[in-house]
């Protein structure tokens, strides 16, 4: 029981930690709102998601911790950007902004579940591959 407690305690400060970092890379990325091309939306903000998402999920203990920490820290971004955004806000317009967090939350529920899923796997199936084997004969 105290195990899962502290796996479940550390998966919500990831997800917490990721997530308030993501919405800072946002929030950041778009500096004044004024200026934001396709390519400043990239950099600071798809790949920085992606490479967080991949991180949290490659360190997390079992695919259900990989698939929380992951799915948590994209949530808490949306609702961060959206809070404190240069642009679109839940204050300064809401339908807009509820309208794009929605939008956004239907990718953290579908598409960040698999990628944790497939990264988490990836990691497990590295590591088995470099663990020593018994019976194996070293150089």
């Amino acid at each position: 029981m105290k195990r899962g407690a502290q796996r479940a305690a550390v998966t919500a400060a990831v997800a917490l930690a990721a997530g308030a970092l993501s919405a800072w890379i946002a929030v950041a990325g778009d500096g004044d709102g004024r200026n934001v091309t396709a390519a400043s939306r990239f950099a600071s903000g798809y790949v920085p998601y992606a490479a967080i998402v991949l991180l949290v999920s490659a360190t997390a203990p079992t695919a259900v911790h990989a698939v929380l920490r992951a799915v948590l820290s994209q949530l808490l971004m949306i609702w961060g950007y959206y809070t404190w955004g240069p642009m679109i806000t839940f204050e300064r317009t809401p339908t807009q902004a509820a309208h794009y967090a929605q939008v956004w939350a239907a990718v953290a529920v579908t598409a960040v579940p698999a990628a944790a899923l497939g990264t988490y796997g990836l990691v497990r199936g590295a590591r088995r591959l470099a663990a020593p084997r018994a019976g194996r004969a070293s150089a």
